[in-house]
């Protein structure tokens, strides 16, 4: 792992991964996407029940580096696409993860920044933060986030973002279903903390069980969902955890 680019920070059940390029806003790099690649496979992050990514010196991520995509210009679509497939394999190992993963986004979340929030179960957002693809602004066009911020903010608004290449608060981003929360500037590292902490107190068979259930009722049918929450909440009324639960709520009651 490139620990200088990307560090991991386990405190109890909550695993953070801090993008390291604050001076260059954070922008994912192949060695970036490779440390991020490397961070999300490690048995600390895979065995997390919560997991937070964020990047360092107040800035999320500004996506794509173009001092890279400058040096390595070609008209060879093949070496464009062989280029690609290492950003893929950051949103498939993301997407790989069991544990309630949480983007905290300070400043800006900008092209792939953006793609890296969505793909996000959750966005914690500072009040002065910004989300956007500018893309377009040099003749491109968000492809591979697009799959996660369809599923985020749906077609319409993705193309919308997308071909008009404006930045949206994060109030709008609330508004568009991305944002879970937003936390004022001078209190975001506090409330955010808090917020993730609360989330990991709770028992982590419940949150992957409850995680999975919602990804493939979104993914499945009607009847499917149906099927598959029955037997998620078998598996979770079995658990000693919900009986107690349940338990102390009853032993309270007057």
């Amino acid at each position: 792992m490139s620990k200088d680019l990307v560090t991991v920070d386990v405190d109890n059940a909550v695993a953070t991964v801090l993008l390291r390029d604050g001076a260059r806003r954070n922008p994912l790099s192949d060695r970036m996407i490779e440390a991020l690649v490397d961070a999300l496979h490690s048995a600390e992050v895979r065995n997390a029940p919560v997991v937070a990514i964020r990047g360092e010196s107040g800035f999320f991520s500004a996506g794509g580096d173009l001092d890279q995509f400058y040096a390595n210009l070609t008209t060879d679509a093949l070496v464009e696409f062989r280029a690609t497939e290492l950003f893929r394999s950051l949103f498939q190992a993301l997407e790989a993860l069991s544990g309630i993963t949480i983007a905290l986004v300070e400043g800006k979340a900008l092209g792939g920044g953006f793609g890296l929030a969505a793909a996000c179960d959750m966005v914690l957002a500072s009040r002065s933060a910004m989300f956007g693809c500018p893309e377009i602004k040099i003749g491109a066009f968000p492809m591979v986030i697009v799959p996660p911020l369809v599923r985020a903010i749906g077609a319409r608004n993705t193309l919308a973002l997308s071909v008009t290449g404006q930045p949206v608060t994060a109030e709008r981003a609330r508004e568009l279903g991305l944002v879970t929360e937003i936390f004022d500037a001078e209190e975001f590292d506090e409330r955010a903390r808090t917020f993730v902490t609360a989330l990991g107190n709770q028992p982590a068979h419940v949150l992957t069980l409850g995680k999975s259930t919602v990804r493939s009722a979104a993914e499945s049918t009607y009847d499917e969902g149906l099927l598959m929450g029955s037997v998620m909440r078998a598996l979770v009324f079995s658990q000693q955890s919900f009986h107690d639960g349940v338990s102390a709520f009853v032993q309270r009651k007057p």
